[in-house]
């Protein structure tokens, strides 16, 4: 997936939106809070300290938290599961540009060909991206965040897009700063799953997607 250069107006604030979906017949509202980070602890940054890397560079960078709000359903109803694909494009100082789309997922769990960032009754997703800049000049990173269904008996072990959304960031050093701006939450009408799929089987073969 190609990103845009566009720069559209900075997060500055956390927002907190709320996303319609129906999951095995039942109706719900998927809860989503996003903003930037404000502190080392409330995004759990301090249990990373021993990795040897300051984590007070959190700060600046976006918070995401998916939760269901309300649903219809108890029990097996709830089952679900979320994936994240990550779209990102690099700049290096000789001026390269570098483009990439990759699962988000536990390293072991990609190598093994399991798609899923998260998976429970029903799951729930957070994320707090920081300092991915590495040697580069200039990072837009793009996070494509799905909603779907957790592959079972119920759906004839079909992975399907229930609902969706996307969110990020861009960052630079400047004048010996590190600078970081967020961009604006985009709620998915499911047209961007379909152009993942590929990817997704490509990568994790043993399943089935829709």
């Amino acid at each position: 997936m190609k990103m845009t250069l566009d720069r559209p107006k900075q997060v500055a604030e956390t927002i907190r939106r709320a996303i319609p979906f129906e999951l095995n017949g039942r109706c719900g509202t998927l809860d989503v809070v996003y903003g930037p980070n404000d502190s080392v602890e409330a995004s759990g940054f301090d249990l990373l300290r021993h990795l040897g890397f300051d984590v007070n560079l959190c700060i600046g960078y976006p918070v995401m938290q998916g939760t269901i709000a309300e649903f219809g359903g108890t029990g097996y109803y709830t089952a679900s599961a979320f994936i994240q694909v990550i779209s990102s494009e690099r700049r290096s100082a000789d001026g390269v540009v570098r483009e990439s789309v990759e699962i988000d997922a536990n390293p072991t769990l990609v190598q093994m060909g399991v798609p899923f960032f998260a998976m429970g009754y029903p799951a729930s997703i957070y994320d707090a991206p920081c300092n991915n800049l590495g040697t580069d000049e200039h990072l837009h990173w793009r996070a494509h965040t799905y909603f779907v269904t957790m592959p079972s008996p119920i759906n004839h072990g079909i992975i399907s897009f229930v609902a969706g959304f996307s969110w990020g960031y861009e960052e630079w050093d400047e004048e010996g700063q590190r600078r970081v701006e967020l961009q604006p939450l985009q709620v998915s009408d499911g047209s961007d799953w379909d152009e993942q799929l590929p990817l997704l089987r490509r990568h994790c073969p043993r399943f089935l997607l829709a």
